[in-house]
């Protein structure tokens, strides 16, 4: 997976080109178990649910508004750093 294909899903995702760069670096970092969803999302647009300390992401998807690679920054964040993604969840940073 490249940086400039992951840009450009989220440039036609919506994404402003600046927020697009930012968010394909954090993306090439995501926690190895999180990989593959992030390949099928990029290559074929699937947004398979995963779990986290009680998070799904689809739960934060529809909880928070947020789009599919938000979401999986943030579970991505739950598996990384529990102890304070989970609060931060919980009162509602997205």
């Amino acid at each position: 997976m490249n940086e400039e294909k992951i840009i450009a899903v989220l440039v036609s995702k919506g994404y402003p080109e600046k927020q697009a760069k930012m968010t394909a670096t954090d993306l090439l970092q995501i926690d190895a178990s999180l990989q593959a969803l992030l390949v099928q999302w990029i290559e074929n647009g699937v947004e398979t649910d995963v779990e986290a300390e009680g998070f799904s992401l689809v739960w934060l998807m529809k909880q928070y508004k947020m789009m599919y690679p938000a979401a999986l920054l943030t579970i991505d964040w739950l598996i990384k750093e529990p102890e304070i993604a989970v609060n931060a969840v919980r009162k509602g940073v997205r």
